[in-house]
Formats: C-alpha cells, structure tokens, sequence
C-alpha cells in the first residue's frame, strides 16, 4: 500500500503532465488535521506529522465534513472533529515544457485559508494565496519548470463544517497569456449586430484579430494596440467587429438558441500564430414589458405567464450532468432557471453553457454579502458578459427602497444586454 509520506517522496507519482487547456486536480489528495496553529507550513508538517492522522480521499476531494463522515468508527476518533487547523495535499504532476500555467479553484471554503506549493527534492515552499471567501473563484500563476512539487491546502482555526475545496481545482495553461476581456455582443437591429472587445496580453504580439464563426459563415477584424503601451512586451487590445445578418438566439419556447463560435488569433513575433477560444456568442434583444409582466425577444413577446422554477447551485457539475438537468427542465417546459444566490454560490460555468445551447433563459440574484463582495461581483460579472441565456441580474437592496449606485454602474456596464432588476 502506498501511504501519504511515498506518494510525496516517490518521483514516479510525479509523471509528467502534458494538458495544454485544462488537467483537472480533483483526484489524488490527501488529508489531516491539527490542533491550531501547531504547524505552520508543508515542511513543518512532513517534519512532525504522524503517519496515522492522514486519510486518502478515494476519489474526489470534498468538504472537510464529507471527508470525515466517510470514515471509520476508529479513525472518525483520531480526527478529532471540531476547531481545528485542516490539511489537505497532492502531487502536482510536472510539465515537459516551460510554458506559463495556471492553478485554478473555483471554491474554496474557510475564513483563513492558505494555498502552498512545496517542492519534495529541495524543500523549498511558497505561499501561493490566502483567501477568507467561500464564493471567490482563485486563479494563480504556477512557478515553471518546476519537478516534484506537492499542493498544500491549510484551512486554519475552523469547524469540521465550514472548510474544504467544494468545487473543481485544474491546473490550466493558455495558448495565449490574456487577462479576462471585457466584452461587449450588441444586437443593433434584426440584420446588424456588433462585437466590441478589450482585453489585456501579457506578451509582445505582432497582430491580434478577432474571429466569428457560425454554420459555415465567417467574420474577422483587427484589433488595435494602444499607443501607450506599444514596446512593452504586451498591453491593451480593443477592437470591434460588425456582423451583418446574424443568426439570432431564441429561447426555446420562440425558436432555435443559435450561437457564434469567437476566437482570438495572434500573430507572434517569431512568426508563428496561436488561437485562443474565446466561447460562444448569441445575438438576441430583450426587454421587460413591465405593464403586463413579460419578455420579449427580439420583438416578440414570450408566452406569459413566464414558466420558470427555481434553482440552486451546488458543487460543479460536468458539462454533461449540466446538459442533462437542462434538458430535463426544457422537456418540462420551463422557459427560465431563477437563482437566488445572494450569499450563496454562482452558477458554474457548464450550465451557464447549457443554458445558452439549449435556450433556456437565466434569471441571476448577485452575491454581494461578504467581506469580499466587489471581487465577487467583479467576477460574476466578467462570467456572465455576452451570455445569451442571462435574462436578467437581481439587484439586492442594501438601502430599503433603493440599489445604490456602486453596484447599479458596473453591472449595466458590464452586461448591456441583460436587464437590471431589483431584489
């Protein structure tokens, strides 16, 4: 049997990894506990750790209290459950090449929680993050080249029953090194629409243009560098992109939810090109006829009353379970998926793809509650720009009787195309 210390000290557990997009990191951890404080970093912990406290997870890693519940009688008494510091680790396979990567974590629960990276050969460690929200999605750039490192996770001073990683952890790397665009898909009217995108590269390009596909048909327009970040190594691209006579998105009670394929293509300096998938765009106007409470979609009225049902996200979902239970609610002739996620999680993005293929509308409440809200928002808002399927986002009320102004301004910027309604 290979225990936990083997698997940290055996270089061939630490084969080579070779994803380019996405590897995910949900198998192969390992977990423990200790009283507070008792240690403070990976080294302290191979150091005087016992080998008894720690616990394969046997398939994918969950919340520390699931992890505990699937244990013995006899090991559920070592773990003395309760405020404790958590522990959780796994090899991180290396990679052939020195190409940029990521770690991305879409939950991580745990008021105090610290992500490291240790290498087993040389003992060096490093703090990668700490992070005091459950509902903050973390992206982090790894060190490259590096062999033989093992993840380390400590959620310090907790309860069984708050802490662990409760959605996906990937590690990620880019044909190209971008920071989230912002992105702008306007419907001007039934035979225009326009494309406006800015986006940040962290890499000297010598062009950058953006492509829309659908169904055989094909639109391409440069994107300008500005000026003022010319000779840097990389800086601030925007550019638009007319299309004439697209096909538009329907919800699925009005016709077929048609959807654009839009990419990135670079031109690098050393004369090669790269293609960066940007997802998948839909064309459709909405607005709210107040008076007799209903949509309409690119000028026609959805049939009303609105059939909708509420939802509530859990831990992710595969694109497949997310297709499934999408394709489910479309058969019962649910028109839109209500998430009332204030203070609780978003919607991940294998139904918000779901959601979009299949035309089935959304209607989104914003997670604004802790201590961490404008990241929050500033996410969600940057997932959720140029989704088809987004209907409308629900403001909370932090003032009875009015939504401030900090919270209206940067979502109907972000999202034009949706509606901004209040809670």
């Amino acid at each position: 049997m290979i225990t936990f210390l083997d698997s940290l000290r055996s270089r061939g557990r630490l084969a080579a990894g070779g994803a380019d997009r996405a590897e995910p990191l949900d198998d192969g951890w390992w977990w423990g506990s200790s009283a507070p404080g008792q240690w403070d970093s990976p080294q302290t912990v191979l150091r005087l750790s016992q080998e008894p406290h720690w616990h394969a997870c046997d398939g994918p890693v969950a919340p520390i209290d699931t992890l505990v519940r699937r244990l013995d009688s006899a090991a559920l008494s070592a773990v003395h459950a309760g405020v404790r510091d958590w522990w959780l680790c796994r090899p991180l396979p290396a990679c052939a090449d020195r190409r940029r990567r990521w770690l991305e974590l879409d939950g991580l629960a745990g008021r105090r929680a610290e992500l490291w990276l240790h290498q087993v050969e040389t003992g060096h460690q490093r703090l990668l993050l700490r992070s005091d929200s459950a509902l903050l999605r973390h992206r982090v750039e790894l060190p490259a080249g590096a062999a033989d490192t093992v993840l380390w996770l400590v959620l310090r001073d907790e309860p069984v029953s708050a802490v662990g990683l409760w959605r996906s952890v990937r590690r990620v790397g880019e044909r190209l090194a971008v920071d989230a665009p912002a992105l702008r898909a306007r419907l001007l009217d039934a035979d225009r629409a326009r494309l406006a995108l800015r986006l940040r590269v962290h890499e000297p390009l010598l062009g950058l243009s953006m492509v829309l596909r659908h169904a055989g048909r094909r639109w391409q327009a440069p994107m300008a560098l500005g000026a003022a970040a010319a000779g840097q190594g990389g800086g601030l691209w925007q550019g638009l992109l007319d299309v004439e006579a697209p096909a538009l998105w329907w919800p699925h009670a009005l016709g077929e939810p048609a959807l654009h394929e839009l990419e990135l293509h670079a031109l690098l300096p050393e004369g090669g090109r790269r293609v960066l998938p940007l997802g998948r765009i839909g064309w459709r106007r909405i607005v709210h006829d107040r008076p007799r409470g209903r949509l309409i979609i690119n000028g026609v009225p959805m049939p009303a009353p609105l059939r909708r049902t509420r939802w509530v996200p859990g831990a992710q979902m595969s694109a497949t379970e997310a297709a499934a239970q999408v394709a489910q609610a479309r058969a019962a002739g649910i028109d839109l998926l209500d998430i009332a996620s204030a203070g609780g999680p978003d919607a991940d993005e294998a139904l918000l793809d779901a959601c979009d293929a299949q035309g089935l509308l959304i209607g989104h409440g914003l997670s604004l509650d802790s201590a961490a809200a404008s990241a929050q928002l500033a996410q969600q808002l940057a997932r959720w720009q140029a989704r088809a399927s987004l209907a409308w986002v629900r403001l909370p009320e932090s003032v009875p009787g009015s939504v401030p102004e900090s919270v209206i301004t940067p979502v109907m910027q972000a999202l034009p195309e949706s509606l901004c309604l209040s809670a």
